[in-house]
């Protein structure tokens, strides 16, 4: 598929592994629902490979079914707690929503991360005023890749999916986003290699948002 930045007028922004890099928080907390429930703690190289589809989906890879809830209620816990630490905002992230400022595209945050979270995280590390919006897993009854949370956010951002780019770093972002019919950018800086993204279908990937930013302006 051939794309060119200048059919895009907005953006829709995967969260982790995209934006920022909070995987240290999210094992700790994988980890501790675990260690309470008296099963092995996942490293850190196994959650990075894990999440993308939220933690309720996730956390299924590590316990037994008839753990799984009493490790989200601990998982919820110890989030609640520490959600606001070890936050790496990823290098371009600024550039990126400078970018679109400067050629007037909206650009909103879409995740399956909660969207209160979100929200919390995006606001202690400066970014609400660069956004027009956050829609995360919780602001609907849905998450990425179902075709419903891609309406949804299509519909918040106020643009057909053909004048969107989704910018995320795994399949759900790539599902998530041909839902909708937008481009697919790609970057390689959270759970999936360039060749990973490439055999699911992107249609281009990218080594930082900064490198998409300049694209966008190109």
């Amino acid at each position: 598929m051939q794309v060119s930045p200048k059919q895009i007028r907005g953006i829709l922004i995967d969260m982790d592994g995209t934006f920022v890099d909070h995987i240290q928080t999210i094992t700790r907390c994988f980890q501790c629902a675990c260690r309470e429930l008296g099963y092995p703690e996942p490293s850190p190289e196994k959650v990075l490979r894990s999440i993308g589809g939220s933690m309720p989906v996730t956390i299924q890879k590590f316990l037994p079914p008839e753990q799984v809830e009493a490790g989200k209620e601990i998982w919820r816990r110890r989030f609640e707690e520490i959600h606001l630490q070890g936050v790496v905002v990823l290098p371009g992230a600024t550039e990126l929503l400078e970018t679109c400022r400067a050629k007037e595209m909206k650009a909103g945050i879409f995740t399956n991360k909660t969207g209160t979270h979100t929200r919390a995280i995006i606001e202690n590390e400066g970014f609400t005023e660069m956004l027009d919006f956050v829609l995360g897993a919780e602001d609907t009854p849905y998450r990425k890749p179902q075709p419903e949370f891609t309406a949804a956010a299509i519909e918040k951002i106020g643009i057909p999916g053909k004048g969107l780019a989704m910018i995320g770093d795994s399949p759900f972002d790539i599902k998530a986003g041909k839902a909708g019919g937008m481009t697919t950018l790609c970057v390689t800086t959270g759970s999936h290699s360039r060749a990973e993204l490439e055999a699911e279908g992107a249609d281009l990937v990218f080594d930082s948002l900064a490198e998409i930013a300049v694209w966008l302006d190109s």
